[in-house]
């Protein structure tokens, strides 16, 4: 287990809207920040961020908690994980209990492990175009070759791996890396003989120049190598397998680098290719990012969507070059984004062309020859199809067929007026095509989704009655509930509402039903103990009630009157009477037990099988029903015993 001093340390660096920021472009929003939720797709902001409280909520699909919780959810990582991660970012060491490394799971285990061999290799190939003959004469001076400054060499950690069957094998095993994991990595491959034994290993990046893609929180993730020499046999380039730490899918190369000024530009280039994103952001030109040659994903338009709204597509203008843009356009329209189009001169692609025009100069060409999506394919569709008749019709039918993928009505119908103007059509005929386009694509999506629920042969998952009843559950979270609000506040001259919930707790020996919720009331009050108070930090930090501490005070504290109208929200103020909403949750607690208890009474009361057996039960069963009636009297409820 990781010691809980370092747990403070990483909550105290890792602010929750310095994390949050790294994913979601967040503005200013009354007392916090509010941005576009990364957890669910939204057209109007739904998601906020309280640094006062260190909390993140989502109004729209109701996901919250702490900065760990938003690390465990985006990453999809363990709450180990997340607590590694952030402590990498802001260079805290970890301090762990003897054992630890045991009792990680061995999924944990090769995530860190992987996340290990891919920093090192990085390393290692970078160290090789500074410390290597080899690797300088090559490696760097290709990189010379293509323009590259020795700033932007070590921005983006780029290096060479030697023309050497085993020399990366032979350092990361001597450091102590695994074959296993080197080989799940993608950086060594087996050698085996006729007969599928090994004949040992080699390695898989031999006289490439190298190019690490880190994740969004920057570790490294995956390499693309490219070869130098021209070998029929091989590749140009080999890219990193997938692995539990890399999905190309869902990976941009360079946003790393390029977040913060995405942000600040509200917009990004979007290119093909490694050196382009290089060379544009050595030229001054920081937002920007690549598909690494693969083609666009959904995943990856999720991704640009935390940043920004706005994508400017920079292709080559050869026909694969305006194929891929085609191809990518109909997918950011589908994601919500707002496109322009760039296609360079013939035999030119983003990193030439800057080469040859400066960076300034790539700027203003990229001002004047920026078209938008409708221009960008009526302009290549009439070209291939065209002016006539046939062509015209084939060419508006197309472009509509872009344009009834945007989910913002008002923007597809300003697209379809931009059409008619453009191809000279009926503007109402376009509306009428749109509809049917979109009418045939969702009968035959329904149709799709009926055909899989017909051929869907699984059984239905059996019914698990749990042992907690849903009962006790609501009982014991509204006392956490009372503690994140009020346990700071007086109960009475003497004692908080803390101090008089732990004692009332104590008086009448309850113990939580909720294992969770029961670790957590011990925590709670060792924490009172000591510190002689309890204060929202214990419950917004802490690993098991974070999400719930997240949605209780995101309520309690100030949402501006348009937020709550937008979303809909009913906020009760912070109550004066909070101290008769403690007592009436502690004694919706205690008549909870006491229906139970009751009921197991008057069991042990039907079993008697001697008189006296029977008059100590019928006795204990009346006042049960005493003290009952007393609470519910309290409560101003009916009194009426369960059957």
């Amino acid at each position: 287990m990781i010691r809980q001093s370092t747990i403070d340390q990483i909550f105290s660096a890792a602010a929750v809207e310095e994390v949050v920021g790294d994913y979601v472009k967040l503005k200013r929003s009354g007392s916090g920040l509010g941005g576009l939720c990364p957890f669910h797709n939204e057209k109007s902001p739904s998601f906020k961020v309280s640094p006062n409280l260190g909390i993140y909520k989502c109004f729209g699909c109701g996901r919250g908690g702490n900065v760990i919780d938003f690390v465990m959810e985006i990453e999809k990582m363990t709450y180990p994980e997340s607590l590694r991660h952030l402590a990498s970012k802001y260079h805290i060491e970890i301090e762990e209990a003897e054992g630890n490394r045991e009792e990680l799971s061995e999924q944990v285990k090769l995530r860190e492990g992987l996340y290990a061999a891919l920093e090192f290799a990085k390393n290692q190939f970078h160290a090789n175009i500074h410390d290597d003959d080899e690797g300088r004469i090559v490696g760097h001076a290709y990189f010379k070759e293509r323009g590259l400054t020795d700033q932007t060499i070590e921005s983006f950690g780029l290096g060479y791996g030697k023309n050497s069957w085993d020399a990366f094998y032979n350092i990361a095993t001597a450091a102590g890396y695994a074959e296993d994991i080197l080989v799940k990595a993608g950086l060594i491959k087996e050698r085996n003989r006729e007969d599928g034994k090994s004949k040992g290993f080699y390695d898989v990046y031999r006289e490439r120049v190298m190019f690490p893609i880190h994740n969004i929180g920057g570790k490294v993730v995956g390499f693309g190598g490219r070869q130098l020499k021209s070998d029929k046999k091989s590749p140009k380039y080999i890219n990193s397998p997938e692995n539990d730490v890399y999905h190309k899918s869902s990976v941009l190369y360079g946003l790393y680098q390029a977040k913060k000024a995405i942000r600040t530009e509200e917009n990004v280039f979007l290119v093909e290719g490694y050196l382009d994103v290089l060379m544009l952001a050595q030229s001054g030109i920081e937002n920007v990012v690549a598909t690494s040659g693969t083609a666009l994903t959904t995943d990856q338009v999720k991704l640009v969507k935390r940043f920004s709204e706005n994508v400017t597509m920079l292709f080559d203008g050869d026909p694969a070059g305006i194929k891929a843009a085609i191809r990518g356009v109909d997918l950011l329209l589908e994601g919500g984004l707002n496109v322009k189009i760039v296609v360079f001169p013939e035999g030119e692609d983003p990193d030439s062309y800057c080469r040859k025009l400066g960076g300034n100069g790539l700027k203003e060409f990229i001002e004047n020859e920026q078209k938008d999506f409708v221009h960008f394919k009526a302009e290549v569709l009439l070209k291939e199809k065209g002016e006539g008749s046939v062509g015209l019709s084939e060419t508006a039918r197309e472009v509509i067929e872009s344009i009834v993928k945007i989910p913002d009505p008002l923007k597809r119908n300003a697209f379809i007026k931009e059409t008619a103007t453009l191809l000279k059509f009926d503007e109402a005929l376009l509306v009428a095509e749109a509809k049917r386009i979109k009418h045939a694509a969702t009968t035959a999506f329904n149709r799709q989704a009926q055909t899989r629920k017909q051929n869907s042969f699984l059984e239905p998952l059996p019914t698990v009655t749990p042992e907690i009843s849903d009962e006790s559950i609501s009982k014991e979270q509204a006392i956490l509930e009372s503690l994140m609000l009020y346990s700071e506040k007086p109960y009475d001259e003497e004692v908080d509402v803390a101090g008089f919930i732990f004692s009332e707790l104590e008086a009448d020996g309850y113990t939580f039903e909720n294992p969770e919720f029961a670790e957590c009331v011990d925590q709670a009050k060792t924490y009172y103990t000591f510190n002689d108070k309890l204060d929202e930090s214990f419950f917004t930090k802490h690993r098991v009630l974070g999400k719930l501490a997240a949605n209780v005070l995101s309520v309690k504290y100030a949402l501006s009157p348009v937020w709550l109208e937008t979303h809909e929200i009913y906020v009760k103020p912070d109550s004066e009477n909070y101290v008769q909403v403690v007592i009436d949750n502690l004694n919706y607690l205690k008549l909870y037990k006491l229906n139970y208890v009751y009921t197991k009474a008057m069991k042990l009361l039907e079993e008697a099988s001697t008189d006296e057996d029977a008059q100590i039960a019928q006795a204990r069963v009346l006042k049960i029903m005493e003290v009952r009636r007393t609470i519910t009297d309290k409560l101003g409820i009916e009194g009426a015993i369960p059957e």
